[in-house]
């Protein structure tokens, strides 16, 4: 192709014509679902390895143009800019001409990988390019090098490196990559966790502004399982630079956030945070230490960088209407902008208050007795052993008042190793942690006990109480 950019308004962003550079089909279903002659997503590379800086971005070769151009994926890249999410993925809005037929309005960004320059850009993860990787965990798990995880089951596809000899693992000079996701998923299944060192592994933060950004928009790649995609994750990406740390990111694909299924099935229900996602996404959040970041990110970027999104929403619709319109003319069926603007603008601003609701209340942790529980509710059976497990109270915001009681009192089945904790440990960023800790008692008679754990306080001029059940055979 011959690639050629004109840009009105700032022309010196204007690229005159390049020849000799590529295009090629890009996408999964948004390839293969549409129709032959529908709106498709290119990707494409500038040629003789040449790299071009666009729209005064990081020059690079490669780029991409995704057909879906209404405010899903602009808001997600927001969302995560605002949170300082590193390498979050640059939006602009172009009009395609391809042979001199209009193809529409697309959205133009950086194509997926490790940044070639070794330098770190949007879109583009900063990692040496040997002894570093970047991976997309995804439900096809179609591309070579892949591997899955021992725990998790985790289908991992290996972006980069790139190694000369087979494009499989049964080239060792990949083995690295497994050995590190092992390593972390092994530690997370483990029944030690989260005080096991898996910490260590992590950029928490980078992983704490991932969850919230694919939460607040509903990412149905993150919410799995769901029974049509086999109950796998799709499109989510992962890195570690030599010498570092695993971090999530870049956020990408967002073609089916705010979608119907989020509107109808768990988009505003109370007390069940973090929802149904992924055991191993879910696993994340059974760490107090990560629950309480959580909460401090969310509180200290709420007024200013999350709730304002609502306004993010109008002004991004009025920059793209009058393109939106001209896009609707050329593909009938694409979204009716000003319906489009009237819903997201609506859902944003009621998931942020929502969210701030279940994020600003008092968990306890565990949070119950298996995945499939559900979050709200707490519990623990300890079955027939007798070692102790520790409850944990996680706050943003000091908590008061703080009292621990068994229902059944001294005729308890139950005792109280460890009191819980009258002063909370601060977390740094405003959140709060008090940890009590509950076993069976070792003179208990065969049969079968139960009783519940009261625990109550005062968090942001809130009373709470939690119940948490215990049970045990002997």
């Amino acid at each position: 192709m011959t690639f050629s950019l004109s840009d009105p308004e700032n022309p010196q962003y204007d690229i005159r014509p390049i020849s000799n550079s590529q295009i090629r089909g890009r996408g999964n279903s948004s390839w293969t679902l549409v129709p032959p002659e529908g709106k498709k997503p290119y990707r494409f590379r500038f040629s003789n390895s040449q790299q071009q800086s666009v729209f005064g971005l990081p020059a690079a070769r490669n780029w991409a143009l995704l057909r879906y151009p209404e405010i899903n994926t602009p808001f997600g890249f927001e969302l995560g800019k605002r949170l300082n999410l590193q390498y979050t993925c640059s939006y602009n809005h172009v009009h395609l001409y391809l042979n001199g037929d209009y193809r529409g309005l697309y959205l133009f960004t950086e194509h997926r990988q490790a940044d070639p320059n070794g330098l770190g850009a949007p879109g583009r993860p900063k990692v040496d390019l040997v002894e570093g990787w970047f991976v997309e965990i995804d439900r096809l798990y179609a591309d070579e090098p892949r591997f899955r995880t021992g725990n998790y089951n985790l289908p991992v596809m290996i972006k980069s490196p790139e190694f000369s000899g087979p494009l499989n693992m049964t080239n060792p000079a990949y083995e690295f990559v497994r050995t590190d996701l092992n390593q972390l998923t092994g530690l997370m299944a483990a029944g030690n966790f989260p005080e096991n060192g898996y910490r260590d592994l992590i950029d928490l933060d980078t992983f704490v502004k991932y969850f919230i950004v694919q939460t607040f928009v509903m990412n149905i790649d993150l919410f799995r399982p769901r029974a049509e995609t086999g109950g796998e994750i799709g499109s989510t990406f992962f890195y570690k630079d030599k010498g570092g740390l695993i971090s999530a990111g870049p956020i990408w694909d967002l073609n089916w956030t705010f979608s119907p299924w989020a509107f109808e099935e768990r988009a505003f229900e109370p007390n069940t945070f973090p929802y149904q996602i992924h055991p191993w996404f879910r696993r994340f959040h059974e760490d107090p230490v990560f629950l309480a970041r959580y909460k401090e990110i969310w509180n200290n970027n709420f007024q200013s960088n999350i709730l304002t999104m609502s306004g993010f929403v109008d002004n991004i619709g009025a920059k793209i209407r009058n393109g939106m319109v001209e896009n609707r003319k050329r593909w009938s069926d694409e979204t009716n902008i000003d319906w489009h603007i009237t819903q997201i603008k609506d859902y944003s601003s009621k998931r942020a208050t929502f969210l701030n609701t279940e994020y600003n209340r008092v968990h306890v942790l565990p949070a119950s007795i298996g995945l499939e529980e559900g979050f709200g509710s707490s519990g623990r059976n300890f079955g027939s052993a007798t070692t102790p497990q520790t409850f944990t109270l996680v706050a943003f915001g000091e908590m008061t008042n703080l009292s621990a009681v068994l229902q059944n009192g001294g005729a308890s089945a139950f005792e109280i190793v460890t009191p819980l904790s009258q002063n909370p440990t601060a977390t740094g960023g405003g959140g709060y942690l008090a940890a009590i800790t509950i076993r069976p008692k070792t003179s208990l008679s065969a049969g079968t006990y139960t009783d519940v754990l009261v625990l109550s306080g005062s968090n942001q001029g809130r009373a709470f109480t939690h119940n948490v059940s215990l049970s045990c055979n002997r």
